[in-house]
């Protein structure tokens, strides 16, 4: 593991050359945002809300109320007034999306398929910086985190993103995209402390000069552990007390000086937890429970430039690295990823808007000798790269538009990927508006998956004690393909009431899992393999709803069904997680915020969730509270509770989250 002198040598080199590079003018990339400057969310109605642009769909700004794919946007406001303390707790206001605690430090999080603790078919951005890991095909959500405060919004797709976002945005797209250096002036001092967890955030904004905003902030964390269940549920995690801290910086031109805008970031990271681990002794003995320390570090810098030729026709450009060192599973990770990104648009014809680009990436990764995990080669440099090309077409003008785009993409496992979409929407009349789409997306396999090897304890069938298990990767690997068939509808009767439903069926093939073989080898440890085992289906419903009943109260609501199936598993096969019953068929959420008076805010959020039937969680319901109270112009207190309608509950494991109150003191100066 690296130690604090490497971490902080590679904080330097990315510190100098972000100091360096407005200096040298050198381009890099960006998300184009509004051409008239920031948003301010807050000073919305609803209808000037679903007319906002969002880049996320169509990597170039469109509204939302005409985006031909189911999309949802939570804003920064919805996250301050939500309580929630991380971003996978966020996610929970999106319909369509499943979140679901596993231990102290690990979140299931999907969309449309099945859910599990690296949900392989889900791509997360972060200011269009991939944190999709290509070890495990997922997300570690213990990394991912920032300070709460500076999200503006989090746009998310459910559908496939392949044709625009490339290999992995199968089942959708998730990008957190952060406010500019110049929305955030001013100091920020916000403590936070209750039950289960305490947060402290400092944050100053200023600006360099007439053109260069700043801002650099440090955010540090200690949550507690969850609590043990009598039940014996597969796979269960660690549950010890996690710290984190984190420091960074962020500089933004303003907007659009001489057709150009140019944003820097950088940050650093380190987080460790206690966790109860199995280690292997001699073979054939049971494997013993030992307390551990599992550690984490990691950094990144990101470079984002956009060059407007004309009111039609524009250029954007990203670079960033990104590396991380993290204990998993008992084995030590390391990786190391370099991106680069470019994107032009314009309108060669009337009634066209054409956009194409083009993005090369490198990952350099290293597994260091584990308990659990081994991976051969250690070692690996992996390449990555492709283009896309989309044209929106106006058939009928105002009336009818048709999105054309593909994606050719190559990696190193699979080589080239082709990913097309097409999708059509059409405005039926004032308010009104239909879109259907059809996709294909594909989820290369992992680096484990292609060329790892697992060791772990695992009962078999064929024996009758735990048994020494060893699963082997496939270099022969094909990559699990989606078909995406899917339709929406949008209605607006009223300035202050908004309604959509979406149904969607997916179509899986080549799904990769791994299967037990039909003996013991000659050195009495049981062999798995990696394979393209399954196919599989998955069809759902969501329906959202917005309703301003009043200037100073809104209702958000939100409906999902899923039904998923898995065809050609036998039943030993399961070990892998790929089972129907991982995901819940029914969810329902319900959110009043409510302005009580000028210094007063009340906000209720009332959840259900169905029961997953793999993993015997039963089904709960969930209710959060939150009272604020701001004191002056620049100190807001607020008492927010969590999960008060039980003592506790389980998500997805054994462990459960309990019922936690907190209190956040917030001064702005």
């Amino acid at each position: 593991m690296r130690d604090l002198s490497s971490a902080m040598s590679r904080f330097c080199v990315i510190a100098v050359f972000c100091v360096l590079l407005p200096l040298l003018h050198i381009p890099a990339a960006a998300h184009i945002r509004e051409d008239d400057g920031e948003i301010d969310f807050t000073s919305l109605s609803l209808e000037e809300l679903k007319n906002v642009k969002i880049t996320s769909a169509s990597r170039i700004p469109e509204k939302l109320s005409e985006t031909a794919a189911a999309v949802f946007v939570i804003t920064g406001d919805d996250i301050r007034r939500s309580g929630a303390t991380s971003i996978p707790e966020v996610l929970r206001m999106a319909p369509g999306v499943q979140v679901a605690r596993i231990s102290a430090t690990e979140w299931a999080v999907n969309i449309r398929g099945l859910n599990e603790q690296f949900s392989n078919k889900l791509l997360v951005l972060m200011d269009g910086r991939s944190v999709y890991t290509h070890l495990y095909s997922g997300v570690f959500w213990d990394m991912l985190d920032t300070v709460l405060e500076d999200i503006d919004r989090i746009e998310i797709i459910r559908g496939p993103g392949a044709a625009l976002w490339g290999a992995n945005a199968v089942n959708g797209v998730i990008n957190i995209i952060t406010r500019s250096a110049q929305q955030t002036q001013g100091s920020l001092i916000s403590l936070l402390g209750g039950t289960e967890e305490g947060i402290g955030v400092v944050r100053h904004g200023g600006q360099l000069n007439e053109e260069m905003y700043y801002r650099v902030y440090a955010k540090y964390f200690n949550r507690g552990s969850l609590t043990d269940s009598d039940r014996d549920i597969r796979n269960d995690p660690s549950k010890g007390d996690w710290r984190s801290g984190r420091a960074g910086f962020r500089m933004d031109t303003a907007d659009m000086q001489d057709d150009d805008r140019l944003s820097l970031q950088a940050e650093i990271q380190t987080g460790r937890f206690d966790t109860d681990m199995y280690r292997i002794g001699d073979e054939f003995s049971e494997p013993l429970l030992v307390r551990d320390v599992s550690r984490s570090s990691g950094g990144h810098m990101l470079a984002q430039w956009e060059h407007r030729f004309s009111e039609t026709s524009d250029a954007v450009m990203q670079f960033w690295y990104d590396w991380y060192d993290k204990d998993f599973e008992g084995s030590d990770v390391r990786a190391d990823t370099l991106d680069a990104d470019i994107q032009f648009r314009t309108e060669p014809l009337s009634g066209h808007n054409l956009i194409w680009g083009t993005n090369l990436r490198y990952i350099r990764d290293s597994f260091g000798e584990g308990y659990d995990i081994r991976a051969e080669p250690g070692q690996e440099n992996l390449f990555a790269g492709g283009f896309f090309v989309q044209d929106r077409v106006q058939l009928i003008p105002d009336r009818l538009m048709l999105s054309l785009g593909v994606r050719c993409e190559y990696n190193d496992y699979t080589k080239w990927e082709t990913q097309p979409s097409a999708r059509v929407l059409w405005f039926l009349k004032d308010r009104h508006v239909l879109w259907s789409a059809v996709s294909r997306a594909a989820r290369v396999p992992s680096r484990v998956e292609d060329a790892g090897m697992q060791d772990f304890w695992h009962v078999s069938s064929k024996a009758s004690a735990s048994a020494r298990v060893r699963v082997t990767g496939n270099t022969e690997l094909e990559a699990e393909s989606l078909w995406a068939y899917e339709s929406g509808y949008r209605f607006q009767p009223a300035e202050n009431l908004w309604f959509g439903a979406m149904a969607f069926y997916n179509e899986y093939d080549d799904l990769i899992d791994y299967r037990e073989s039909d003996s013991l080898s000659e050195d009495g440890i049981m062999d798995f393999r990696y394979g393209n085992l399954a196919d599989g289906e998955s069809w759902g419903l969501e329906l959202a709803a917005d309703w301003q009943i009043l200037s100073a109260w809104r209702l958000q609501g939100a409906y999902t069904f899923l039904e998923t199936a898995i065809h050609g598993l036998s039943s030993e096969a399961k070990t892998a997680g790929l089972t129907a019953g991982s995901n819940p068929r029914n969810q329902f959420s319900l959110r009043s915020v409510l302005d009580m008076g000028r210094n007063l805010e009340s906000d209720i959020w009332f959840r259900y969730v169905d029961r997953l039937s793999y993993s015997e969680v039963d089904a709960y319901v969930s209710l959060d509270a939150r009272l604020a109270w701001r004191m002056t112009p620049h100190i807001e207190v607020a008492l927010t509770g969590q999960n008060l309608l039980e003592p506790d509950h389980a998500e997805f494991s054994s462990l459960k989250v309990e019922r936690s109150f907190h209190v956040r003191l917030q001064w702005c100066f």
